[in-house]
């Protein structure tokens, strides 16, 4: 093999002369180095040139063309000796120093000599000659500087192969180096922080390269960066300087996650270990920066950390609430970032809606609403999305606000898939509405605001064209429960009353810019300013409304006017009304801007942009279409009519030419909407003759419900008694309970007798006189019989039309009371015979026949018919209220506990309705109570809800301590409770007599438990317990009644009162007001009896034992043929026959306490096989009542609803 020749250099020439001629001649170098390649070269031809190159003269020349090009030529000889280095180590140290000086103007492309820059750029990385840097003693200062200006010379708008170079330099220099400066690996660190990340994207992606590519060798450098400052934590409290300082490194610990992950392998633990310091500000450190990093798209350190991530997810827990706060808000980005973490988060994340600070649950509600749809629909489990629901109706308004936006935000971005009809959104998202309007029944003014804001920006919000908007309406009205769609009808109720209140502010305002130096302007001024008090009462801060009011009128003006009233114009277009309110509050920000927060919320609820002209026509549209929205548009059109009425003034010519087409659906709805706006605005009815054939003609071929809505819609027309009375007469010559249109004529007449009732007083007597001889006092056993006899319920959908006519008798007679119920006289003389077969129904277990053969089913609703009656008469009507007596009373009271579910149910359905509207008479709270031994424990829940609430709705101070007071009225019914007989002596041959056993005792305390239960607080207890020790001094107005009940159960609310007290550390004080007693129930006795009666104690001894020493051991059972047998649940009792104790029950001139006593010594002397007694009778039915619990799911919620919003079955 030949060897090539060896190319010898051949510049000769000296490198000294004029800065042009050594720049002349040291181009000529360069360009001959360059051109040579190391494998062919005479090394030994370079000796001359390579000792002039290092001359001081040149390297430190002034010129910057001659260091340059000398650089340039030194880096071609480093190239051609390499590996070897044909310089000592002195030379190489002013060798680099030029290098690194010179590398400098890399920053500057438009300098004359950037490519030789560039090119001893390239050469040192290329060639590597720059490791040659790491073996020179003492060179850290060189080599730092070097690193720092790289990384200040790097620009983004550099080219790309100037960046690799840069990078793989410094790499070179890393991977060579023996040991790196920790001032280097400052300098690389520091461009991970925020601030020089955005100040040069260029320097921080050169960090990038070298983290990644030289993680191996800067890992240990690193760790002992973070080491000497994360160690500092565990000495002690930090100064501010150091907790800036380690701000700064975990946000730094952050980044690196992100760009260089692999540097902190042994940092993560020290991370872990932060978690379990006792410094809350490094934890909180810990967990956010773990958060965060465990949230990058493209990270495994959950999967690479185990430990790690499972001590994070602890600190869900941390006993600071801070903490947990911090863990909550990393989980939007960790969730959206990491799916497969989901599982353990979401189980993490439901904890803390339950956490006992508010600010952690308040925060936990917020992050849900940052979740997008996606992340939401499949990484969020609907259970977790529950918890927040549920937060709606929190304790604190905080969190109920954050769940509120949450949920409706949520809803926003699904509705797209829910209007399409998407299961999976369907499931996930459909129920979150009905959440938010649950809210509702917090029944505080700020918490509906909320609600309002969300339903009119976001659930509803006012986009898109009219056909969107009341498909939206729809759509969401048709997937809210039944609470939801009242919740949603009380704003819209809400929006009604406010237009109505602005209206009469605008009247008021008007009136006094009339009377403007008149004297009547101070009486005008007197009114506003007391509407202004009253409207107030809406909103949360009512004394800063009025104020804020005031403030408005005295800007108020025609242009204010003008734009409020359009805001409130169902006629004009969204957009119309929408631009006026935002004039309204523009004006408002310049003129009185404290007044903005109040008119904002008062302009939402009066802008008409949900429910308007153009939206009720789409939907009335939809009724006589063919489209798959038909049904619900109607739902809709009907609830609609409950509580804006007023809206369809402008739609009834659509509504009766919908009418007209008898192939046209939806006509029920119509009628339905019709009947609601004719309650209200009956002479803006259609007087025609042809509207009114059209609606006629459904009295006979329509259904019974298009009927009742027919007749209610003709007896409101105006100057239509001609009519009315004409089919009066038709209904009532057709009367026979045989007649196929018997259910369909009483309808008919018990609409007549409401709405027309001076018609319906030309047929009274004959229906009167119909409906009870011959449709209540007699059966037809064929339609009897169609019912099992097992069976004690079915429900209304089920009862055949001969059940249901029978009960529409009575509603007949009821209505025509209720129309009475103005004149006393007339009043009287219709309700007494009326009220006498109410108690028969109630007394009898709901048969009227002779023959006892009326079916169980048809019993059971004539029973609950008649108790619901008697409410109903009662309410807001006290010329019959004043008819019902104490001893009615109680026979009404138990049918609380009836043996069958739905009887009871139903009745205490309707108190708590009449009740919640304040409507009925303060006794009438005292029979909730009796549900105490409720067997189903869902119902008694509500009920117990609904009485806890009654109690914080009184207000405080109020001086008829209806609430207290209650306690009075259910000792009376405790002491007049078939159950609660007083022992004879010869009942206890075996022992001391005891008047009351302690079986007895047991059951009444659980009634008073109950009680206190819901209606005790801290600051009216020393009032009941004065009001239980008061009754001692008192006996019963009734003489006949058993005073030693009274007194026995006034000593047992007293010791539970003292015991509930001790338990709750409640002070018993002496109270300083008077009370006076119900004068109906109680009267004083003389102060020595009194005084006598107080001394004693009523109570067992052996009950006062037993109740000490509870839980000790426990009681043996007794037996079943010591039991009590309570008469109250014999005449509940399923047997065929009845007794002749049972018939005197309905003679109202009977003394109670005396059949009270003849039923007692005939059950002690019978001894009768065991029948359930009435307190019994309640768990008795729960088997009954099981079958009962799917009827509707919800309907242990509807208590709850403001049930003026409902169809008005008091029609």
């Amino acid at each position: 093999m030949v060897t090539p020749a060896e190319t010898k250099l051949q510049f000769k020439q000296k490198l000294t002369g004029s800065a042009s001629e050594m720049l002349k001649k040291l181009k000529e170098l360069h360009n001959e180095l360059k051109s040579m390649e190391q494998d062919t070269i005479d090394t030994n031809s370079f000796s001359a040139v390579k000792k002039e190159l290092v001359d001081t003269a040149i390297v430190n020349h002034k010129d910057k063309g001659v260091r340059i090009y000398a650089a340039c030529c030194i880096a071609d000889l480093l190239r051609l000796y390499a590996p070897d280095a044909p310089y000592n180590k002195t030379n190489l140290k002013t060798i680099f120093r030029l290098f690194v000086n010179e590398l400098r103007h890399i920053a500057t492309p438009e300098n004359t000599y950037y490519n030789q820059h560039f090119y001893l750029l390239e050469s040192l990385s290329v060639v590597k000659s720059i490791v040659l840097i790491t073996d020179l003693p003492n060179a850290d200062e060189i080599t730092t500087d070097l690193f720092r200006n790289i990384f200040d010379d790097v620009r983004p708008q550099q080219a790309k192969n100037v960046h690799i170079c840069m990078s793989e330099l410094l790499e070179h220099v890393i991977m060579e180096t023996s040991s790196l400066p920790q001032e280097i690996v400052d300098i690389i660190l520091s461009q991970f922080l925020h601030k020089h990340k955005l100040d040069n994207p260029a320097a921080y992606r050169l960090a990038c390269d070298l983290g990644n590519h030289c993680a191996d060798k800067l890992q240990r450098y690193v760790f002992q960066y973070f080491s000497d400052i994360i160690s500092t934590a565990g000495s002690g409290e930090l100064s501010a300087k150091e907790l800036s300082d380690f701000k700064t490194v975990h946000q730094l610990v952050v980044e690196l996650n992100r760009a260089a992950p692999v540097l902190l392998l042994n940092v993560v633990p020290q991370l872990e270990e932060e978690l379990k310091l006792s410094d809350v500000n490094v934890r909180s450190l810990a967990v956010s920066s773990l958060g965060q990093m465990f949230a990058e798209k493209t990270s495994q350190l959950a999967s690479q950390y185990e430990s790690t991530w499972k001590a994070w997810l602890l600190r869900r827990n941390d006993k600071v609430p801070s903490v947990r706060i911090i863990w909550l808000e990393s989980l939007v980005n960790l969730i959206k970032a990491q799916p497969s973490l989901a599982k353990d988060l979401n189980e993490g994340l439901a904890e803390r809606f339950l956490d006992s600070e508010e600010k952690v649950r308040s925060v936990a509600c917020r992050i849900i609403g940052e979740l997008d749809y996606e992340t939401s629909l499949h990484h969020v489990q609907k259970d977790t999305l529950v918890q927040v629901g549920h937060r709606c109706r929190d304790k604190k308004k905080s969190v109920i606000k954050e769940a509120i936006t949450s949920l409706s935000v949520l809803f926003n971005q699904a509705y797209p898939e829910i209007e399409n009809g998407t299961q999976a959104s369907l499931s996930q998202f459909a129920w979150m509405p009905s959440a938010i309007f649950h809210a509702l029944y917090v029944l505080d003014p700020e918490i509906q605001t909320y609600v309002e804001n969300a339903v009119y920006t976001t659930i509803l919000p006012p986009h898109g064209t009219v056909a969107a908007r009341a498909q939206r309406l729809i759509v969401t009205f048709a997937m809210l429960d039944d609470k939801g769609r009242t919740g949603l009808l009380s704003i819209f109720r809400r929006g009604v009353d406010s237009r109505a209140a602005m209206n009469t502010i605008m009247r008021l305002l008007k009136m006094q810019a009339d009377a403007a130096g008149k004297p009547e302007v101070e009486a005008i001024e007197k009114k506003l300013s007391d509407f202004f008090k009253v409207f107030s009462e809406q909103f949360p801060d009512p004394v800063k409304a009025s104020q804020l009011l005031h403030k408005y009128a005295k800007v108020h003006d025609e242009k204010f006017r003008q734009s409020i009233t359009d805001c409130m114009d169902s006629t004009l277009p969204v957009r119309e009304i929408r631009k006026a309110g935002k004039e309204t509050l523009s004006r408002l920000e310049n003129i009185a801007p404290a007044t903005v927060e109040l008119f904002s919320v008062i302009i939402q609820r009066i802008c008409l942009t949900v429910l308007n002209k153009e939206v009720v026509s789409e939907l009335i549209r939809n009724l006589g279409g063919v489209t798959e929205n038909r049904q619900e548009s109607g739902e809709l059109l009907r609830s609609i009519s409950l509580v804006y009425p007023s809206i369809f003034e402008d739609h009834l010519g659509e509504m009766i030419s919908l009418l007209r087409d008898r192939e046209a659906t939806g006509a029920s709805d119509t009628l339905h909407t019709l009947a609601g706006f004719a309650k209200q605005f009956a002479r803006s009815l259609p007087a025609d003759s042809q509207s009114k054939e059209v609606i006629q003609s459904f009295l006979e071929a329509g259904t019974i419900l298009q009927a009742t809505h027919a007749t209610i819609v003709l007896a409101s027309i105006k100057d239509n008694e001609d009519m009315c009375q004409e089919i009066a007469q038709t209904a009532v010559d057709r009367l026979e309970d045989t007649s196929p249109h018997l259910l369909r004529d009483l309808t008919i007449l018990s609409q007549l007798a409401l709405y027309t009732p001076q018609v319906f007083e030309t047929v009274s007597e004959s229906v009167t006189k119909f409906v009870v001889k011959t449709l209540l006092m007699t059966n037809v056993p064929e339609e009897e019989s169609m019912y099992d006899a097992t069976v004690d319920w079915v429900e209304a959908s089920e009862l055949n039309e001969y059940t249901l006519s029978k009960i529409m008798g009575l509603k007949v007679l009821v209505n025509r009371a209720i129309v009475l119920a103005s004149d006393q006289v007339s009043a009287q003389e219709a309700a007494r015979p009326l009220f006498k077969l109410l108690w028969t129904l109630i007394t009898e277990d709901g048969e009227l026949v002779k023959e006892k053969n009326s079916s169980n089913v048809l019993k059971s609703h004539l029973r609950l018919s008649a108790a619901r009656f008697v409410v109903k008469l009662c309410n807001m009507r006290p010329v019959y209220e004043r008819m019902v007596s104490v001893f009615d009373f109680c026979r009404l009271a138990l049918i609380i506990q009836d043996p069958v579910f739905r009887v009871r149910h139903g009745l205490a359905k309707r108190i708590m309705k009449y009740i919640r509207k304040k409507e009925l008479h303060a006794r009438h709270l005292a029979v909730l109570f009796l549900a105490a031994h409720e067997p189903e424990l869902e119902w008694k829940k509500i009920i117990r809800d609904f009485l806890a609430q009654t109690s914080r709705g009184q207000e405080g101070g109020n001086k008829l301590m209806h609430n207290e007071l209650t306690l009075a009225r259910l000792i009376h019914l405790l002491a007049n409770h078939p159950d609660f007989a007083t022992r004879l002596p010869e009942d206890d041959a075996t022992g001391p007599h005891e008047a009351h056993s302690i079986n007895d005792l047991n059951l009444s305390a659980k009634y008073i438990e109950f009680y206190l239960e819901t209606m005790a607080n801290s600051e009216n207890i020393s009032l009941i317990y004065y009001i239980a020790a008061l009754l001692k001094t008192a006996r019963f107005s009734n003489l006949h009644e058993p005073n030693e009940n009274l007194y026995a159960l006034s000593d047992l609310a007293q010791y539970l009162i003292q015991e509930k007290s001790r338990s709750h550390n409640w002070t018993l004080t002496s109270h300083p007001g008077q009370v006076v007693l119900p004068r109906e129930l109680y009267s004083l006795t003389a102060s020595d009896v009194s005084a006598e009666i107080s001394k004693k104690s009523y109570l067992s001894a052996g009950w006062v034992y037993a109740r000490e020493h509870r839980g000790k051991a426990e009681r043996k059972p007794r037996p079943a043929q010591e039991r009590k047998i309570g008469q109250a649940a014999k005449r509940r009792s399923r047997s065929a026959s009845v007794s002749g104790d049972d018939e005197d029950v309905s003679e109202p001139g009977t003394p109670a306490p005396a059949r009270a006593t003849k039923r007692a010594k005939k059950a002690r002397t019978e001894r009768a096989p065991e029948t359930p007694t009435r307190r019994m009778a309640s768990r008795v039915a729960k088997a009954k009542a099981t079958a009962y619990r799917d009827i509707d799911s919800s309907e242990g919620e509807e208590d709850e609803e403001d049930e003026i919003l409902e169809s008005d079955e008091d029609n």
